[in-house]
């Protein structure tokens, strides 16, 4: 277990661009676990899951209480750098 959280961390610790370049890439490093159409199953797959319904409750629930803590985003502000 402690082997998978600091995987989980070293994760989080990456750029944006490797984050999205591993995702692409886990197929292949875990073939036994993924189909060659791995990711279609899973996105396609209606199951519920609890832990991200629970999730957007809690996002949901705090937009509720401050929207203004948020922020807009529209077509010029996904072109700002940070």
């Amino acid at each position: 277990m402690r082997t998978l959280l600091e995987i989980e961390e070293a994760i989080s610790r990456l750029p944006a661009e490797s984050q999205a370049q591993l995702i692409k890439d886990i197929p292949a490093l875990c073939p036994d676990a993924f189909r060659r159409d791995g990711w279609a199953e899973i996105l396609g797959n209606g199951a519920p899951r609890a832990g991200f319904s629970e999730l957007l409750d809690q996002v949901d629930a705090e937009y509720r209480q401050a929207p203004e803590r948020f922020p807009v985003l529209n077509e010029d502000r996904l072109g700002d750098k940070p």
